[in-house]
């Protein structure tokens, strides 16, 4: 799990992740946030699913459910434009 982040940032992380799952069931971000939950579970939480590094306590913070780097989303996102 990320070292950036605070005991107390993923545990307000987690809550949020559990609100959307309890309130937005079936929901794309339902989805998201149990797979984050799931990363929080498996340890994985905080690094990027494509090359493995490091997602800041920022964005973390700012969008809970995130499981790429900017990097990363930079180039998924050039992707999808093309």
């Amino acid at each position: 799990m990320s070292e950036s982040l605070t005991a107390q940032q993923l545990l307000r992380i987690r809550s949020k992740l559990e609100t959307v799952v309890n309130e937005q069931p079936n929901s794309r971000n339902a989805e998201s946030a149990q797979a984050a939950l799931q990363r929080m579970r498996s340890g994985e939480y905080g690094y990027c699913i494509e090359c493995g590094d490091e997602i800041s306590a920022a964005r973390l913070a700012a969008k809970p459910d995130v499981a790429l780097c900017v990097d990363c989303q930079a180039l998924k996102d050039e992707e999808e434009d093309a």
